[in-house]
């Protein structure tokens, strides 16, 4: 008897020990380390895990050297980390990374995983990359000429890279994470300080650093119409255009913004190409403005790369660009109040802009039909204007033969019969 009441307890003892193993207790054990998501997903059956719950957001940079280059990736979390903005920030601390970073890497190997241009070939798929996290946020990166080729002899690159980012965006809104609610974000960089002499192809597209941002900016907005549905649209982060704001400020001192030692050209390595340490700072403050729809001017993280004069002034000129951004619109006005994102309201639907061929051509149609219909109203109506004309100056005629001589107190009269007329005119 004794025996059999040992047995029973002992099997009673061995179940409260399984079920003190169950997947919730693993959730609570995991959930304050960093994990596998994959692996841990799969334990959790697809149950969503919080942001509170699983250690924080969780973000995703998808790029080539631009990203590399002075570790952006860990600047943007030092920034949001470690700030007087952190607390209010509404990013879910502490801030999950992960940077797929190849060399001379185009959406197209991501998309596909192929081998770079430096023989390098993405170790996992995107859908796999995907799954490692439950990221908010999805940084894209495109090599730092194909956006500008749409409109050039070498347009088939372009649309290689337009179908590559229609199937990354494909698979993030599949796979970022289980509410299916991850941001895109297009990261539109800079056009180039001066160009190499060995490629003269590329010489002859894009002229000038103007020339080259112009151009860059204009297939980054091409890139996101082919993406943004009017539920979920694509963000660009406008940091060429704060490389812009820089090349602005320097012209209208009346110095040269590729002297060696401007502001402006401070934003380059030596190959006028790569971002340096102030032009990755520069990115990372265009960056956190907009993935926390914050004014980045309040992350004053202290990069102990340069003087913080300069770290004050980049983030100053972040947050005039996206204060000058039209996220749907893809221009830059040169005043604007700053109105962080959370408070100017829906996008609505992303339409047809007027850059590229299309909407050229449509502008053209119209402004022709306009001066058209004009044109056959007035030659139609061509006798009842003239009699109106010819009344109307014989009526002006007699107002000015009644003022009498000039002076202050003849304008009266004058005034009240020309408000008058302005009136019917109206």
């Amino acid at each position: 008897m004794k025996l059999f009441v040992s047995s029973v307890l002992s099997l009673l003892l061995l179940q409260a020990q399984g079920s003190l193993a169950s997947p919730q207790r693993e959730l609570q054990a995991h959930s304050t380390i960093d994990t596998n998501y994959a692996d841990f997903n799969k334990n959790m059956d697809g149950i969503y895990v919080p942001p509170e719950s699983r250690g924080g957001d969780a973000l995703f940079m998808v790029g080539n050297s631009y990203l590399g280059r002075n570790n952006l990736t860990e600047i943007v979390k030092n920034m949001i980390e470690h700030s007087s903005a952190s607390s209010s920030s509404g990013v879910n601390l502490p801030l999950q990374t992960q940077t797929w970073d190849i060399p001379a890497a185009h959406w197209q190997h991501y998309a596909f995983q192929l081998a770079s241009n430096e023989h390098l070939r993405p170790e996992q798929s995107f859908e796999e990359g995907l799954r490692q996290k439950e990221f908010r946020w999805v940084v894209l990166q495109e090599q730092s000429e194909i956006p500008g080729l749409y409109q050039s002899k070498y347009t088939e690159e372009w649309f290689d890279s337009n179908k590559a980012v229609k199937v990354l965006e494909e698979q993030i809104e599949q796979f970022g994470n289980a509410q299916h609610d991850t941001q895109t974000i297009l990261f539109q960089t800079w056009g180039r300080l001066h160009f190499d002499d060995n490629n003269p192809e590329m010489m002859r597209i894009y002229d000038n650093f103007e020339d080259h941002q112009y151009k860059i900016a204009s297939g980054y907005r091409e890139f996101q119409k082919a993406i943004s549905k009017p539920e979920k649209p694509a963000l660009i982060a406008p940091v060429g255009f704060a490389f812009e704001t820089v090349y602005d400020a320097v012209v209208a001192e009346g110095l040269d913004p590729e002297q060696g030692g401007s502001k402006f050209a401070n934003l380059y390595e030596d190959d006028g190409s790569h971002p340096s340490p102030q032009g990755s700072y520069l990115a990372a403050s265009v960056l956190v403005g907009v993935l926390t729809g914050k004014d980045p001017r309040q992350f004053d993280w202290q990069y102990p790369v340069f003087d913080l004069d300069t770290q004050k002034y980049l983030r100053e000129v972040a947050h005039q660009t996206i204060a000058d951004f039209c996220q749907i619109c893809n221009v830059r006005a040169k005043t604007a109040k700053y109105v962080p994102p959370e408070e100017r309201g829906g996008m609505g639907s992303v339409s047809k802009s007027s850059s590229g061929f299309f909407g050229k051509f449509i502008n053209f149609v119209f402004w022709c039909g306009v001066i058209g219909g004009c044109g056959f109203v007035a030659w139609k109506k061509q006798d009842s204007i003239r009699a109106t004309v010819q009344s109307r100056l014989a009526r002006n005629s007699r107002t000015y033969a009644d003022v009498g001589p000039s002076g202050a107190g003849n304008y009266a009269p004058l005034s009240q019969e020309r408000a008058g007329l302005d009136m019917e005119l109206i």
